[in-house]
């Protein structure tokens, strides 16, 4: 991977509601890194390579209720993009994937700017009389996301991320990087649980009008480089 332009970048916002899709049924999960995940051969013609996946069931922390991009494809199988099922004791024989890339459940969201930042880790506070200064690490927080971009009222996306802003729910961010970013040619930056918690507009005479957004993280992102 060396250094690279935006051109060609792309961002995604996943609709609410959607079009419920039924999850597919895994029949193994491999505890490897990257997890392979065999699915039957009737399923396999349903998943394509760069697909955006949630996760569950496999009874394995570190792939349950996580988002992921599929790999390529072998025979019923493809690799979780992004996982890391190494330090598993066994691996899965069971779950199942839900498969959010098609039916419009992610719709673009034009931006002419995004911006990742992750908050430091804040001291706690647990002073005594015996030691009123005494402090312990927190936890690092997810972070935010910060957007800006220009009104379009005709672009899903962006009705997409009002609606977002009055809904307060999370939803699935998801940049695509562009194909001279990484090596294959394929590269994402997920971030599974971003709650829309700030959004401004700016009328200027003469100007194009703008908008700034925020997204509260829930979880750090995934990224598959």
């Amino acid at each position: 991977m060396a250094a690279f332009s935006t051109k060609g970048l792309t961002v995604w916002l996943q609709k609410l509601p959607g079009s419920s899709p039924v999850p597919i049924n895994i029949t193994a999960a491999t505890n490897a890194k990257p997890s392979t995940v065999t699915v039957s051969s009737s399923d396999a013609t349903k998943l394509s390579p760069g697909a955006l996946v949630l996760v569950k069931g496999t009874g394995m922390k570190s792939l349950d209720d996580r988002t992921f991009v599929l790999g390529t494809k072998s025979g019923n199988s493809f690799p979780l993009q992004g996982s890391d099922a190494s330090g598993e004791t066994a691996a899965a024989t069971a779950g199942n994937l839900t498969d959010y890339s098609g039916s419009g459940d992610m719709v673009e969201f034009c931006v002419s700017s995004i911006e990742y930042a992750q908050a430091a880790a804040q001291a706690i506070n647990v002073g005594t009389t015996c030691d009123p200064t005494a402090q312990i690490a927190g936890e690092p927080q997810a972070g935010t996301v910060s957007v800006t971009g220009f009104q379009d009222y005709t672009k899903e996306g962006f009705l997409e991320f009002m609606r977002a802003i009055n809904d307060q729910l999370p939803r699935i961010l998801e940049i695509k990087l562009p194909p001279a970013a990484t090596t294959s040619g394929a590269g994402y930056i997920i971030f599974p649980q971003a709650t829309a918690t700030g959004f401004g507009e700016t009328f200027t005479v003469g100007q194009a009008a703008g908008f700034t957004g925020e997204f509260t993280l829930g979880t750090k992102p995934t990224y598959v480089v």
